[in-house]
């Protein structure tokens, strides 16, 4: 594919860049326990290998499913090189049977009562996400999920209710009973932006959590907040993470990256394909620009995968099972083929613009991250409205000539003729190549000097 590179003061060059295709690749299977890398700004499995969070979210896996089904999903996931997905350990409303299982199994032998709660309950939970370890997949387990606002969504008024020290006592239950799954990554909070005088809530279960016995990593999902805005600097918080809906997401995303003390963080929640009229290059958008914005990976959602047709707050025409192929789901695994091939957690955000001289710092934001030698850059540019887009490069800010390398997020793509070096040396315009072939036209570039 041609593409255009002009130097500033107007003399134009013609190379030829790679459009490069990459298997769908299946990483080896994480050691677990996940922990928090020595740099502060990835997880690691147990071995040290650095792990890249390629979530999806399955919240009503549990309550929803029968077994033989969640291990379809599960399988299919595991196919796709997803290494996470968020899950509810106990359901309240999002579930055809909710509390319950489809079986009738209640959680809690009274309801609501979290001092009474149902072995024959979460032996099935513990199934589930003990299958989940099998096929090497983490899971984010909410404990006790609290609901948007505290409504009536999740178990907040029943927390609030029971008070501190029943639900501590229902954490350390849980954390014995959880324990020995070393899959697991506990998520306080679910959809609520506490105010601090309800920041016992997350406290209180996890250190019921840590004296049953858990030793996992810990997290929080806030109400359209980060983690340490919804609980604080808390000692058990050791992942942060990114819980947004703003169109500029860029900007949440480095404000997590330059967050200080440095934590792990992820970007938990956005806007979910089959939601809010959403597109597919507006799914691809949120997730290439969370793994350029310094987060060690992200969740991506869909309706109805994410309740498994059971109640929601979107209308939708598939099933889950028609849903699991989606346009997001391919575009995820491409994402996850695309970085398992490169050393993503030394990228490091283009947060200053100094390579991409025209970011634009709004919603049509051009991402870029680099590497500290700055040998690899990795540059998304996302959809507009014109047929191809100029990024503008400053070149001169890498060691060496670079071969420029078009990726396309959206399609497998044949390899076409190899990248031609191009000199480090001044402002340098190159041109995306067009529609890419799914109706839009977002593509990737990397320059990496050889």
């Amino acid at each position: 594919m041609q593409t255009h590179l002009r130097r500033a003061v107007g003399f134009v060059v013609t190379v030829f860049c790679v459009l490069a295709a990459i298997p769908l690749l299946r990483a080896a299977p994480a050691k677990f326990p996940l922990q928090a890398g020595a740099d502060g700004r990835h997880l690691t499995d147990s071995a040290g290998k650095p792990f890249l969070v390629l979530g999806d979210s399955a919240w009503s896996l549990i309550a929803q499913l029968p077994e033989t089904d969640a291990a379809r999903y599960l399988d299919d996931r595991a196919r796709r090189g997803f290494s996470a997905i968020i899950v509810n350990l106990v359901e309240h409303k999002f579930a055809s049977c909710a509390p319950a299982l489809r079986d009738g199994v209640q959680p809690f032998l009274k309801p609501g009562d979290f001092t009474q709660p149902n072995p024959a309950y979460f032996a099935y939970a513990h199934r589930v996400v003990a299958a989940a370890q099998r096929r090497g997949i983490s899971v984010w387990l909410c404990p006790a999920y609290l609901g948007w606002g505290g409504g009536d969504e999740g178990w907040f008024k029943e927390i609030q209710a029971g008070g501190p020290t029943v639900l501590r006592g229902y954490g350390r239950f849980v954390g014995e009973r959880f324990a020995d799954l070393s899959n697991v990554v506990w998520m306080m909070g679910g959809d609520f932006a506490l105010p601090p005088a309800e920041r016992w809530t997350g406290n209180e279960l996890a250190a019921g959590l840590r004296e049953g016995g858990a030793r996992q990593l810990m997290t929080a999902h806030g109400g359209q907040t980060a983690a340490t805005e919804t609980f604080g600097d808390a000692s058990w918080l050791a992942v942060d993470t990114v819980y947004s809906y703003v169109a500029d997401l860029y900007r949440p995303l480095l404000a997590a990256h330059a967050r200080q003390p440095a934590r792990p963080f992820v970007l938990i929640e956005t806007i979910y394909e089959g939601e809010h009229n959403s597109r597919p290059e507006q799914i691809r958008r949120q997730a290439w620009c969370a793994m350029l914005g310094g987060a060690a990976g992200q969740f991506f959602g869909n309706n109805p995968i994410w309740h498994f047709d059971g109640p929601t707050l979107f209308p939708h025409k598939d099933t889950w099972q028609q849903a699991l192929n989606g346009t997001g789901t391919r575009d995820m695994a491409r994402l996850g083929a695309f970085f398992a091939v490169r050393p993503w957690p030394a990228l490091v955000p283009d947060g200053d613009n100094q390579l991409v001289a025209n970011a634009t710092n709004g919603p049509g934001h051009i991402a870029a991250a680099c590497t500290a030698d700055r040998r690899l850059a990795v540059i998304y540019a996302p959809a507009d409205d014109q047929s191809s887009r100029e990024i503008v490069l400053n070149l001169d800010r890498l060691p060496g000539p670079v071969i420029a390398t078009w990726f396309n997020p959206a399609q497998d793509t044949a390899p076409a003729t190899p990248g031609v070096v191009l000199p480090n040396r001044g402002s340098q315009t190159v041109r995306t190549p067009g529609e890419n072939g799914a109706g839009a036209n977002d593509w990737v570039l990397t320059l990496e000097v050889r």
